[in-house]
């Protein structure tokens, strides 16, 4: 009898799952693409390795090669069988213009920011009215006066990095990962110009602490590398003696401790109108921006909006700029003919090795250009997503003169493939080529990676002002090469090093170790 209802059971369980199976093929179209247990993008989906029934968070990077064409389309569905709703994805800038427009028909999900909205809405998180009135607010804080901070900035940092490191007086030395190196780099930039919090090189561990709590960056780093953890944890389970949950539930603790008190000292030291406490970061993103906010009366941002935003800084004027700088370095590394055509641009913008001034930024073109064709490679936003509001039409142009068109009901998410974007053969020729001379000559808004579209990342020329003088800085200095294990070719190196993943909250590449070698 048992035995009987069971079956009947689990008979009804896949004749309904079936159902829903059916009307999410109908849903996306029937378009061609994967057909996985679970969702890429679902919890399960994203902990379980890519694997031909689970493609997982990074299959767009291991079957970049593959992954569209297997399918003979540019953008392609996913239905999973066991659980989970449709989506598209797409490695097609034509598509994904017409999803990023900026159109009410689509909609970022707080499904998917998620991650950001642990601290609260924000100007990347937000949606229509309520992101115009971020962008309002948030908009006004980059400025020229904020990019003249980086680079002055970018410049102290460098001198502080090498003085301490003790580099200035060796011909050569070898750092084990480079990426740990411009992570802190990047910790301070955003801390200085981001929130007028000076981190000396040799004190980053101490300088930011509050009342003794986890030091900034460490909460800042465990905060981004944990976000898996934490959103799959249970609030109970952090009363378990399990110290990794420890260290997440205090990193997060002491990261909005830290938040709420930069908001109400900027609060305070502008109501106050203390000129001399102001003087010194008067220039900084978050200063604007908590200015910006108190002109606004009512209409302005709340205390939590604030902190989302101010997290949103942190992430994105720290994390992923990181993840870029330590891929560029590396495939200078690998690539010796191009570090010398942007070494011999350096040399002729600072003849002598002058000090560079922010007016070298657009003359030091090739260097932002190795900066691009690195982000391209390796985007540190590898997704972007939005999920249909009413039924929508997409042109599918792959080039084609007579496009298809794919109609999606409401409530279908978008996946905009930024690796299958920057792999597209089509868009870019021999597309696993490091070739910089891409973007020689070329406009903003031919770079894709900071996004399409109106809502584009605001933070573009803060990294680039950053990026460009930190490069500059080294490759003027310093000429880098791949640390190899014995016997390892150049090849095996990169096989090993030079594979993306998610790192954090962004993508990026592994553990990179190099030489420096001084140019004389």
């Amino acid at each position: 009898m048992w035995a009987q209802f069971t079956l009947a059971v689990l008979v009804i369980a896949v004749v309904r799952r079936a159902h829903k199976v059916s009307t999410a093929l109908k849903d996306v179209g029937h378009l061609p693409g994967f057909r996985s247990l679970f969702p890429p993008m679902s919890l399960v989906g994203a902990i379980v390795p890519t694997m031909p029934l689970n493609p997982g968070l990074n299959w767009s990077w291991l079957w970049r090669t593959f992954g569209y064409r297997q399918f003979g389309s540019e953008t392609i569905s996913v239905v999973a069988l066991v659980s989970g709703k449709p989506s598209i994805y797409t490695c097609s800038p034509e598509v994904a213009k017409q999803v990023l427009s900026g159109s009410d028909s689509y909609i970022k999900h707080p499904e998917s920011m998620v991650a950001l909205l642990l601290w609260g809405d924000n100007v990347i998180s937000s949606n229509y009215e309520d992101y115009k009135r971020h962008r309002r607010i948030v908009g006004p804080s980059f400025s020229t006066d904020t990019y003249n901070l980086v680079w002055k900035e970018t410049i102290r940092t460098y001198k502080e990095m090498v003085d301490t490191e003790g580099w200035a007086t060796k011909t050569t030395f070898t750092v084990p990962a480079v990426n740990k190196y411009m992570t802190k780099f990047t910790l301070s930039i955003i801390s200085m110009c981001g929130f007028g919090l000076p981190i000396r090189w040799q004190e980053q561990t101490e300088s930011a602490n509050l009342e003794g709590e986890t030091p900034f960056g460490e909460a800042l780093s465990t905060v981004c590398e944990g976000v898996i953890t934490r959103l799959a944890t249970p609030s109970w389970m952090y009363k378990l003696p399990i110290q990794a949950l420890h260290d997440v539930d205090k990193a997060y603790r002491d990261l909005g401790k830290f938040m709420r008190g930069v908001i109400s000292d900027r609060k305070e030291e502008i109501g106050a109108d203390t000129l001399d406490s102001m003087q010194a970061r008067k220039n900084d993103l978050f200063t604007s921006l908590v200015r910006a906010n108190e002109g606004e009366g009512k209409l302005g941002l709340s205390d939590q909006e604030m902190i989302g935003n101010l997290f949103s800084f942190m992430f994105a004027g720290h994390e992923t700029t990181a993840h870029v700088l330590s891929a560029t370095l590396s495939l200078l590394a690998l690539h010796p003919a191009e570090q010398e055509i942007v070494s011999a641009q350096i040399r002729e913008v600072l003849p002598d090795s002058a000090e560079p001034v922010f007016d070298d930024l657009n003359k030091l073109d090739k260097v932002w250009a190795c900066f691009q064709e690195a982000a391209r490679l390796f985007p540190a936003g590898a997704i972007v997503t939005r999920d249909t509001t009413e039924p929508v039409t997409l042109l599918l142009d792959e080039g084609q003169s007579s496009p298809k068109t794919l109609h999606l009901p409401a409530g279908i998410r978008i996946v905009v493939d930024m690796i299958g974007i920057h792999y597209n053969p089509r868009i870019y020729e021999n597309p696993e080529q490091f070739k910089p001379s891409r973007w020689y000559g070329k406009a903003d808004s031919d770079s894709t990676f900071f996004g399409f579209g109106p809502r584009a990342c605001l933070g573009r020329k803060f990294a680039q002002t950053e990026a460009t003088c930190l490069l500059a800085l080294i490759l003027r200095d310093w000429k880098v090469e791949p640390v190899f294990l014995e016997g390892e070719t150049t090849e095996k190196w990169r096989d090993r090093i030079m594979q993306g993943s998610m790192v954090g909250l962004g993508f990026g590449i592994r553990s990179s170790p190099l030489r420096f070698n001084k140019r004389v």
